[in-house]
């Protein structure tokens, strides 16, 4: 049998060019019988349990060749893409094209389909962005994230402290966290998220890295006041610990990605990036046109999160740096720094493309012990294990020769925890919102002695409520509209001797209703039929309500108007990926006063 390579042209076809796509061919004509073309399909970015981003900044591509040997080094051993440039001068939009696909400036670039103007710059953002992101879409996938950031917690640690606060080289322009509007408000406490960098290095000691880690150096540290050799300095000191940690060794899932917001003086153009990981193909030189979009899309496919972010829609992720041979293990439970009981489910699958495997074996790397040998790609177990902390490892074993060939792992922290003295109230929350019925939900243990009653107080009145007996109470009481504070305390029996206290402040009234429209079907990501109900409300406390207007973003069509301040209407939508829109529109002028969307996939 005979294999020649041929040029497309010469048979005809257009030539296969060099850009980074989904699907790339390579054409071969084989003679055997006859004559018929193979195709080939490129590698895709496997699973990573354990992703890095680090950003640098202000300095061009040959600079920091030039500059920053270690670095280079690292790019040198595992991965460089050398036709990467940057999409937009001006610090914090480049950020947001890594986050969220955009740099949300309609005076700055072209927005890509999905994203919207906030009036940002290089150095801010008129206001909240509240287009989908890359900190949002983890939240929805229960995907465990942290913004380590450096001199934070000295510049204020809050995520409006400004750049170079109280005297420090931290930069809130270099932590797009901070602009997006459900960090903002502290949606599911995600600013707790947002630690100093100083918290890096004690996550990391004790394995309790999250599965995503953005690392943020200050002004100093990542060339921007600096030299690119101390940039280089802090990355050697920082990620030189964290790629001898088993995830970044042979076998382990994890990536690394280092690049720049700009080049040199903050000008947009080509820049070093390198991808750095035990999957990754060693000694790779991309010269694939990659732009900061790319990594976005990159980040989202070692995370395994389907959703497209503004231009990463558009772009393929950088999927040569990896074989199409690569494979790995992917844990599903536990989750990356699980709390949990003494029985312990672990269930793990095992992808490997260019070899057959044998078994998984499961081990508990804390006490060396194997607990389970499992012959196929998959397992779906419970162990007992002791109260602690523990390092779990799966791993994958060829056929014949039991060759390792990938390995993932989690840390957990197995037992009940240690019930402390003391009254908890879990209702109401700190800083509650409520009507005037206000249930109150809270509990009590003394180790050292016997609880005869709970009692409630309002202390901004001075009323007790109430007194409960025993060391519970789930009742719900009138109040005023105003701010309260409650207070439960918890009584000794025979002396009646307060022992421990706790309180809460609420504000009781009629909530406020954040301006806005809210979709409340179909949700964010639903995949459903061709028939699709959508329902949304609008609200504006300064303005009338003319009519709510649906759009199909994505064919360009309006699909209702509708008077009033809600929708509640079944519309006939074509197979395939949608962006609905919904907006509220005022009384006489017809301003778009708000807008909101969801993505949906429609089947056949």
């Amino acid at each position: 049998m005979l294999i020649w390579p041929i040029r497309a042209d010469s048979i005809g076809m257009k030539p296969i060019h060099t850009f980074p796509a989904p699907f790339r061919f390579s054409l071969v004509v084989i003679f055997a019988f006859g004559l018929f073309l193979a195709v080939s399909v490129e590698a895709q970015v496997p699973h990573s349990s354990h992703v890095v981003l680090v950003i640098e900044e202000n300095t061009s591509f040959n600079t920091a060749v030039a500059n920053m040997p270690w670095l280079a080094a690292q790019g040198n051993a595992n991965g460089i893409a050398s036709n990467y440039t940057s999409d937009t001068s001006g610090s914090l939009m480049d950020y947001l094209w890594l986050m969220s696909g955009s740099c949300h400036s309609s005076v700055n670039c072209t927005l890509p389909a999905g994203t919207h103007d906030f009036g940002c710059s290089g150095d801010s953002c008129a206001s909240p962005i509240t287009d989908d992101n890359l900190f949002r879409e983890m939240g929805r996938s229960g995907i465990s994230w942290k913004v380590y950031a450096q001199s934070y917690a000295a510049a204020g640690g809050t995520v409006t402290t400004p750049d170079l606060a109280n005297g420090t080289a931290y930069y809130r322009r270099h932590n797009p966290a901070t602009w997006y509007s459900e960090i903002l408000s502290n949606a599911n406490g995600s600013q707790s998220r947002i630690v100093d960098f100083s918290q890096f290095a004690v996550d990391l000691a004790n394995g309790t890295l999250p599965e995503f880690s953005f690392i943020i150096p200050d002004g100093l540290h990542d060339a921007h006041d600096g030299t690119p050799a101390q940039a280089d300095a802090f990355l050697s000191a920082n990620l030189s610990p964290v790629l001898q940690k088993p995830f970044f060794q042979p076998g382990g899932d994890g990536l690394l990605i280092v690049t720049f917001d700009n080049g040199d003086a903050d000008v947009a153009g080509r820049i070093y990036t390198a991808v750095i990981g035990p999957q990754v193909t060693p000694r790779t030189v991309s010269t694939a046109p990659y732009r900061h979009e790319n990594t976005l899309r990159t980040l989202l496919d070692a995370m395994g999160i389907a959703a497209a972010l503004g231009q990463s829609a558009n772009v393929s992720a950088m999927n040569d740096f990896f074989s199409s041979s690569a494979g790995g293990v992917n844990i599903s439970s536990p989750a990356q720094n699980a709390a949990t009981g003494t029985q312990v489910l672990v269930t793990a699958t095992a992808s490997e493309p260019s070899a057959q495997i044998s078994q998984l074996q499961v081990w508990d790397d804390t006490t060396g012990q194997r607990l389970a040998v499992v012959n196929g790609p998959s397992v779906n177990q419970t162990f007992t294990l002791a109260a602690g902390v523990h390092r779990l490892i799966v791993e994958d074993l060829s056929t014949s020769t039991f060759q390792v060939l990938h390995k993932s792992s989690v840390d957990i922290t197995v037992g009940a925890s240690v019930v402390a003295d003391g009254v908890t109230i879990t209702s109401p929350t700190q800083n509650a919102a409520t009507g005037q019925q206000v249930l109150v939900t809270a509990t009590a243990h003394e180790s050292s002695a016997q609880i005869s009653q709970l009692q409630v107080w309002d202390d901004t009145t001075g009323q007790r409520l109430a007194v409960v007996n025993g060391p519970s109470v789930n009742q719900a009481f009138t109040l005023a509209a105003g701010v309260h504070r409650l207070i439960v305390e918890d009584l000794s029996t025979g002396t009646f001797q307060v022992l421990h206290k706790s309180s809460v402040d609420i504000t009781v009234g009629t909530p406020v209703v954040a301006d806005g429209v809210t979709i409340t079907s179909p949700t964010q990501n639903a995949a459903t039929g061709q028939q699709v109900l959508v329902t949304a409300t609008a609200h504006e406390s300064s303005a009338q309500i003319s009519q709510l207007q649906v759009w199909d973003d994505t064919t360009g069509q309006r699909l209702a108007v509708v008077n009033g301040s809600s929708v509640n209407q079944t519309f006939t939508l074509a197979a395939g990926t949608h962006r609905l829109i919904v907006e509220d529109l005022s009384t006489g002028t017809f301003q778009v006063l708000h807008k909101s969307s969801v993505d949906i996939t429609v089947g056949p």
